[in-house]
């Protein structure tokens, strides 16, 4: 089955990360259907607006037509890259503009949500620790919405592209959601293999740790991925994001997938929020990529 994506494009170079990424995973790459969407920034216009200000018609029209250029010049970067680079004929691509009113990550919600596609992939460059106490990025603010889809954060791309999926488990139905998702997109990419992961406390037998695998083991099964693209490694340790971020360092991973929510979130109120593992991975991870699942 043909998977279809959802690129959200920007004016920086953190934009092209995710385009970067795709190629380097799937050897299927110009079979992907892929669609460009870029939503020009919330403007002075609305506030405005909203604030019943006097604006006059042709500072408006300046003002649509500005952001209109700058989305049309993204995407069109964003296509050459994928026909002239990497090869592709451009038939499953396509491009969308919208003037954003809502805010950036509410507006690929709502197209992630409409088009019903297999994953929103985003790019995201990297921060110091200074400057992320005071950046609202929109994969911050993505991972504090009501999301029911996967995400993909791609970072800096490595010199050398890495390889494979680090797949963490927890026991929560969002990893073995993962563990469905990441199974489906790459079961036919032959190249990529996965490592079954999961961090047990310490000083504690972990009687669950092979009803865990098990679950995921079938899962990936279910998609037709054979034993020898498969392993199991079992950690011990008090710090879930220190192992994980340990592992995908040593294996030199691709991607890190893991549930936005783990095992700790009961009530109805704490599964709107994501787990700190998803977010501390978020932001501690360097050339390798983010998936979450819902």
């Amino acid at each position: 089955m043909q998977k279809e994506l959802l690129l959200a494009i920007g004016d920086d170079r953190a934009a092209s990360y995710n385009l970067r990424f795709l190629k380097d995973t799937f050897d299927s790459f110009c079979d992907l259907r892929l669609t460009l969407f870029y939503a020009a920034p919330r403007s002075a216009l609305w506030d405005r607006q909203e604030a019943g200000l006097p604006l006059s018609d042709e500072a408006a029209d300046q003002i649509v037509a500005h952001n209109k250029d700058r989305g049309k010049k993204a995407l069109e970067d964003a296509r050459r890259w994928i026909m002239d680079i990497a090869g592709c004929d451009g038939e499953n691509l396509r491009t969308k503009v919208v003037h954003s009113r809502l805010g950036t990550a509410r507006e690929l919600i709502a197209e992630a949500r409409e088009g019903l596609y297999d994953a929103l992939i985003l790019g995201r460059r990297g921060f110091s620790w200074f400057e992320e106490i005071f950046e609202n990025s929109v994969c911050h603010e993505l991972l504090w919405q009501d999301i029911d889809f996967p995400i993909w954060v791609c970072k800096r791309p490595p010199q050398v592209p890495h390889q494979n999926v680090l797949l963490c488990l927890d026991g929560s139905e969002p990893a073995l959601r993962m563990a469905d998702h990441a199974g489906y997109m790459l079961a036919q990419e032959p190249r990529q293999s996965f490592t079954l992961f999961h961090v047990a406390q310490t000083g504690y037998a972990d009687v669950r740790s092979s009803r865990i695998f098990e679950e995921a083991l079938a899962i990936l099964g279910e998609h037709g991925i054979p034993e020898e693209r498969m392993d199991i490694k079992m950690v011990t340790g008090r710090n879930p994001v220190k192992a994980i971020l340990k592992e995908a360092r040593a294996g030199h991973y691709a991607a890190v997938a893991v549930g936005r929510r783990g095992t700790g979130s009961q009530t109805r109120m704490e599964n709107l929020f994501p787990s700190t593992v998803s977010v501390n991975l978020l932001r501690q991870l360097q050339e390798t990529a983010l998936w979450i699942s819902k």
